[in-house]
């Protein structure tokens, strides 16, 4: 397992794991000391922890109801690693193997993998190429991936982000989506549904605003839902305010849906330099394909084919900004 550090000329440092591709810092200067937006733990604590800390996950991010997959008369069972669902493409996938590191630059890496045919119960030899580079005050994330047999791919990075060290839920938040996806007990979607209340993220708002005054978020103890993007990808998808207000994060992604998630569960899992991170601690917001939409088609088309390429690429602009 190997540590990789990244700096590019403004000033921007990203630390990358190995070991599930893992982003394991990023900084910049705020008003003149560096400031650590991500939640990480000790190297030797990653195989261990359960919360996907900063990882790649696929080959189906997010959620497959049943665990199991359906196309042209074939079925498939997968790994049900959270009862009968399958999560983040099973318990062994992306986000505890070692990725082979194919290039190393100043403020860029690129690392690769492939899942082979049946890994979890999933159809296809999956080959997989990932960039994380520094462009100035942006991290870019981007993935590539190919298949032999037709299989669904849903690939984005699992990093937690935290603006100023303290409550998430005291971050603004805004996010470019007129429609989210409300889930059942087991956290699979219902349906497109118009935002409405605390889920009418399209003006800033402050994070923990009304935050246990909707059923679907005292149910997950949070936000644990996907928001299905609008506009253009030249606008922020989403913009994200530390709670002091001494940065600002801008994402911008080519991918239909964000997953907002508040680190509901974060709680127990270990924290660099000793103690465990809380719950609240951290935020993911994971660019992607809708889940469950590979049995439904009206979530959208996940499926890949042979002699096509998967692309995705999301870019996390840091601002720091005046108060």
């Amino acid at each position: 397992m190997k540590e990789f550090h990244l700096q590019n000329d403004a000033g921007l440092r990203l630390g990358v794991l190995d070991f599930g591709a893992t982003l394991t810092a990023l900084e910049l200067p705020v008003d003149g000391h560096y400031r650590n937006v991500l939640l990480a733990c000790e190297p030797a604590d990653y195989a261990r922890q359960s919360a996907y800390l900063g990882a790649i996950v696929g080959r189906f991010a997010n959620r497959i109801g049943g665990a199991r997959l359906t196309r042209d008369g074939q079925h498939w069972s997968l790994d049900a690693n959270e009862g009968t669902t399958c999560l983040h493409g099973g318990s062994q996938s992306l986000h505890n193997r070692e990725w082979q590191v194919s290039e190393l630059a100043g403020d860029r890496i690129r690392l690769h993998t492939r899942l082979a045919d049946g890994e979890q119960g999933f159809p296809g030899n999956l080959d997989v190429n990932l960039e994380y580079r520094l462009e100035q005050q942006d991290l870019v994330i981007e993935l590539t991936a190919t298949t032999d047999a037709p299989t669904p791919v849903n690939l984005t990075s699992h990093a937690y982000f935290n603006l100023d060290g303290g409550d998430v839920r005291d971050h603004l938040i805004r996010i470019a989506a007129d429609h989210y996806l409300p889930t059942d007990e087991r956290s699979i979607p219902l349906g497109k549904t118009e935002v409405e209340g605390p889920f009418d993220l399209r003006q800033t708002r402050r994070i923990g605003v009304d935050w246990q005054d909707h059923p679907q978020l005292v149910r997950c103890r949070g936000y644990d839902h996907c928001f299905l993007l609008d506009g253009s990808h030249d606008e922020p998808a989403v913009t994200l305010i530390s709670g002091d207000q001494r940065l600002r994060m801008e994402m911008y992604t080519d991918q239909p849906g964000v997953q907002l998630y508040t680190g509901n569960w974060l709680a127990g899992t270990p924290a660099r330099g000793g103690g465990e991170w809380q719950n609240y601690q951290g935020l993911c917001l994971e660019a992607q394909q809708l889940p469950d939409s590979p049995n439904r088609p009206e979530l959208g088309d996940p499926w890949l084919l042979p002699g096509q390429t998967y692309r995705h690429q999301t870019r996390y602009r840091l601002i720091p900004t005046d108060k």
